[in-house]
């Protein structure tokens, strides 16, 4: 009998769960249920960053795996995602990021994650416009960037062509427990979509689904602010940081360049996915963009919007079987830095959701706020 499987939440995570699914069984029933449209949230609003460099020690494996796929994705998928490899550049502006920059090299190049420290004049070589303060930076070459539309686009192209089913405008109320496993998927007007596995991958929403069925879930949802310039000629190709500042700049293909860094808005409307856009955020947004690159000066802003993230305590994401529920995994609380994990993690939800072995690491299983590090 095909294995049936529910996914709830039309973004990456979901989405990047259906393709491998039907890719790894093509006879498995896969139905992905979205409450307003495929990468409506904090996918579609992502900055889009691929990268390795600086992140936390529990999640540079499932990185570094992911990263490895990205420039075949296309192929894989068969649709556009936008992706380049620019290479990322996180720079120091002052002395004391300066001197802590050699450590944080050595400590990542030691878990095989391939970043160098470069002077001030390799930096603005390969950064042409940097403020002239800068110190140096640290380089990481395999980092990059993609489109987020785009790519949820393709995931969801992808997934379809091989034959999964996504319903967009399909709330879900809630999960079936028969017996201490998940039975069915319960929609929005009632009805059930029986499975033998359900994956929630919801972002901002997983937590009162998992709550409802006595798995409460340490996550807390957030805005997260991204500002958009009106377009320039092409003079930026890594994504460039800052330590000790809020920054993540890029240059998209058409010209203009995109600010995030994890500037706050307001959520206005949670079960909607509303939110407002603060005046001091963006202020501070512009600000920060243009001290590390100063051309960034009285540029025209063409506009500004915000994704639902979900956060953990510890920034880690959590992924995999949830104890105690048979048949019910998640994908939930990346904190918003999960836009680059996607590959790896859907590869994952497949192998468990199918019963076969996957390997995760430790650090990002099941756990409750008590057992979160902060």
């Amino acid at each position: 009998m095909a294995r049936r499987i529910a996914i709830v939440g039309g973004g990456l995570m979901g989405l990047s769960a259906a393709f491998h699914l039907r890719r790894d069984d093509p006879g498995a029933r896969v139905t992905v249920l979205e409450h307003d449209r495929v990468g409506a949230a904090a996918s579609g609003a992502s900055a889009a960053g691929v990268r390795a460099m600086g992140r936390d020690p529990a999640e540079r494996a499932l990185a570094l795996a992911s990263l490895a796929r990205w420039p075949d994705l296309d192929r894989e998928l068969e649709a556009p995602t936008g992706y380049r490899r620019g290479g990322g550049l996180r720079v120091a502006l002052d002395a004391a990021a300066w001197a802590a920059a050699p450590a944080w090299v050595a400590e990542q190049r030691a878990a095989s994650v391939p970043v160098e420290l470069v002077d001030a004049a390799a930096a603005h070589r390969l950064a042409p416009g940097l403020a002239p303060s800068c110190r140096g930076g640290v380089h990481c070459a395999i980092d990059g960037q993609a489109e987020a539309l785009a790519t949820v686009q393709a995931f969801a192209t992808a997934a379809r062509r091989l034959g999964a089913h996504l319903e967009e405008g399909t709330g879900v109320r809630g999960l079936v427990v028969e017996r201490g496993r998940v039975v069915a998927v319960e929609r929005g007007d009632g009805a059930r979509e029986a499975c033998d596995v359900a994956i929630v991958a919801a972002g901002a929403w997983t937590g009162a689904l998992l709550a409802a069925v006595g798995a409460p879930l340490p996550i807390e949802a957030r805005a997260l602010q991204m500002l958009l310039t009106e377009p320039s000629p092409a003079a930026l190709a890594p994504v460039v940081g800052a330590f000790d500042r809020r920054l993540s700049l890029k240059q998209l293909d058409g010209g203009a360049y995109l600010i995030g860094g994890g500037w706050p808005a307001r959520i206005t409307d949670h079960a909607r996915n509303r939110y407002a856009l603060l005046d001091e955020s963006v202020k501070g947004g512009l600000e920060t963009a243009a001290a590390v690159y100063p051309a960034l000066a009285g540029r025209a802003l063409a506009r500004g919007w915000a994704g639902l993230e979900a956060f953990t305590p510890d920034d880690l994401p959590i992924i995999g079987l949830v104890p105690g529920l048979e048949g019910l995994l998640i994908a939930a609380g990346f904190s918003g830095h999960g836009f680059a994990l996607s590959p790896a993690v859907g590869d994952i939800l497949s192998r468990l959701a199918l019963g076969r072995a996957a390997a995760l690491g430790s650090g990002l299983a099941f756990r409750q706020m008590s057992e979160c590090k902060t």
